[in-house]
């Protein structure tokens, strides 16, 4: 059975207009998620290949867990919460998001949704006119899980579809940020990698060579999770757009990623505060991290590092796995070289004494093999990030992907700098909240 709602957006609630903020390494940002692939096959695709030839393969990126939702809200809100699911998920308003972070310098973004049938949709999913099957799912939008933005009209306008994406690259008026997620068939979902790589190749090749639509955008091309939950949870992404510099075009980075690494990568190009969550010690994309002089490690689990399996949490389908939300790490230095964003301090100041996983160290936690769990997440007390050193020789990779062969690193002391939050100009928006029909 499936789910409809309509939202009525006010006509006094329009998106609004950010001011055009320059970037250190891009100025505008775009992630186009693909479903459900091994690595190993999909490098092998001729489409593929054709792709990775104008920008970066990135060969050690992992999703976090399976199955698909939980990487979604993952990559714009720094955790899953023990996610194991794919249902419907409400995550609590106090439970900030990359958005709160955009707002803090004015930076535009939206969500677009291929068969959504209209912007800010509350429903499960949706069919086609005349079809059975869904074409659009709310488990594959990483925003509307998140009350701090399901529950704010003007947020919730900002989730458009791919023909208002047409629009906005017709007009120049795209967003600085956007995540897009194609429907069912063209992510490969519901058909195959085959048919999934040749929609990526013929929608990305017109706007490849669209100068406007270029001009200083980064483009990640990833997969949410691999398909084999046997094996690590390795998945091909490539990194694309006229950002990314001419001498590393068909070449690979084999920098350890997950799709934190999206949020860490965000924050240090804009010099963004961060969610005091895993966001903090992710690596930031190499080309980028270079450029601004930021210097990412290994994880010191990695040799260990599954991410098949959600370690428990708010969001856990078993009882016995329930854990309330963690508070962010309050103390914690990110990528932006900034401390937490505001409404991070406004809403989980008072916590500032409780215990958190989240230690800034880059270390990858995962739900085990379900019989024994060594990379569960450890609480502490919240204090700075540890410096942390990563010689090339200590680094073992999993079996299933080549080793990486990273110099010697250590971390920046811009990551042991004291919380520094700027309140300065932070405004406040009249939330306008959506009515909703189930």
């Amino acid at each position: 059975m499936w789910l409809s709602s309509l939202l009525v957006v006010g006509a006094g609630v329009a998106t609004a207009s950010a001011a055009y903020a320059p970037g250190k390494a891009f100025d505008r940002f775009i992630t186009i998620w693909l479903e459900n692939r091994d690595f190993v096959e999909v490098e092998k695709n001729a489409h593929t290949k054709a792709l990775a030839k104008d920008g970066i393969l990135l060969t050690q990126y992992y999703g976090l867990t399976h199955p698909s939702q939980p990487n979604y809200i993952a990559s714009v809100g720094g955790d899953y919460f023990g996610m194991d699911h794919d249902e419907i998920a409400k995550i609590p308003g106090n439970v900030s998001t990359v958005v709160d972070l955009f707002d803090t310098k004015g930076i535009s973004w939206k969500g677009y949704f291929e068969g959504i049938p209209g912007p800010g949709y509350m429903g499960e999913g949706s069919t086609a006119p005349g079809g059975s099957e869904w074409t659009y799912v709310s488990k594959h939008n990483p925003f509307i899980s998140y009350e701090s933005i399901s529950r704010n009209g003007t947020r919730l306008a900002n989730i458009q579809s791919f023909a208002d994406f047409d629009t906005d690259v017709k007009t120049n008026k795209l967003p600085q940020y956007a995540h897009m997620s194609p429907n069912m068939d063209n992510d490969g979902h519901d058909t195959t990698l085959e048919f999934a790589a040749n929609w990526s190749q013929a929608f990305l090749t017109p706007l490849l060579k669209n100068k406007e639509f270029m001009n200083n955008t980064l483009i990640l091309l990833t997969y949410d999770e691999s398909e084999t939950y046997s094996v690590p949870n390795r998945i091909v992404s490539i990194l694309l757009g006229g950002a990314v510099p001419a001498d590393l075009k068909g070449t690979t980075d084999d920098t350890f990623y997950t799709h934190y690494s999206i949020l860490s990568t965000l924050e240090n190009n804009w010099g963004l505060p961060n969610l005091g969550r895993y966001d903090v010690g992710a690596n930031v994309f190499d080309f980028v991290a270079r450029k601004t002089g930021y210097n990412n490690h290994p994880p010191s689990n990695m040799a260990s590092v599954n991410n098949s399996l959600s370690y428990g949490g708010f969001l856990h389908s078993d009882e016995k796995a329930y854990k309330p939300i963690p508070p962010p790490n309050l103390q914690l230095i990110g990528a932006g070289g900034k401390g937490v964003g505001p409404s991070v301090m406004e809403a989980w100041g008072s916590a500032k004494g409780e215990k958190t996983p989240y230690d800034g160290s880059g270390i990858v936690y995962d739900g085990g093999d379900g019989k024994s769990n060594p990379n569960a997440p450890v609480y502490k007390a919240q204090a700075p990030a540890p410096r942390v050193t990563s010689p090339a020789t200590t680094n073992t990779l999993p079996s299933t992907a080549p080793p990486t062969h990273s110099p010697t690193i250590t971390s920046g002391t811009s990551r042991m700098m004291a919380l520094d939050v700027n309140w300065a100009g932070i405004g406040f928006g009249v939330f306008a909240i959506a009515a909703f029909i189930l």
